[in-house]
């Protein structure tokens, strides 16, 4: 769910860049992205925005958004290995002892050629810690969106100009 919130803060600061009037609800532009296109097409147009307009802190909010990037990116591969993993239930005495998260997909190690397994014990604890390492990225796409709704209408801002 956490990673859903963090797709549609991406729509919405994509459709008040496409839209930023709001005339077409529901949006549909961004609706059929992939989470990697969503993530890069709308850095993209934010990126493209501040270097449209003077806004006040526009590029440091772009850098930030650039950064984000790369953060939600690692998020999105997370939540693939989660949904697309076996899990195992560890029994003994004929109690359920816990989970193991199994992704089938397995790598190579290119220095030693060893295999590299993706396992992780399962648990409430393990996901609240893997979202936890996202919890300042969530906040600060939160208040980049916020900090979009604050400069517009756009064209109030000086229009920078390009040689």
């Amino acid at each position: 769910m956490a990673f859903q919130w963090v797709e549609q803060i991406y729509r919405q600061i994509g459709w008040r860049i496409l839209d930023p009037e709001q005339k077409e609800w529901p949006p549909k532009e961004l609706r059929k992205e992939s989470n990697s296109d969503l993530i890069n097409k709308v850095t993209d147009l934010f990126v493209r925005l501040t270097k449209q307009y003077v806004f006040p802190n526009g590029t440091e909010k772009a850098a930030e958004m650039e950064v984000l990037r790369e953060s939600f990116h690692q998020l999105r591969k997370y939540r693939n290995s989660v949904l697309h993993s076996t899990f195992f239930e560890l029994k003994a005495g004929g109690e359920v002892l816990g989970y193991l998260r199994s992704n089938p997909k397995v790598g190579v190690d290119t220095e030693t050629g060893e295999l590299i397994y993706d396992q992780e014990e399962f648990t409430a604890q393990s996901v609240h810690n893997k979202l936890s390492e996202f919890a300042i990225q969530m906040l600060t796409l939160n208040l980049i969106h916020t900090q979009l709704i604050h400069w517009m209408p756009f064209e109030r801002h000086e229009l920078i100009k390009h040689l």
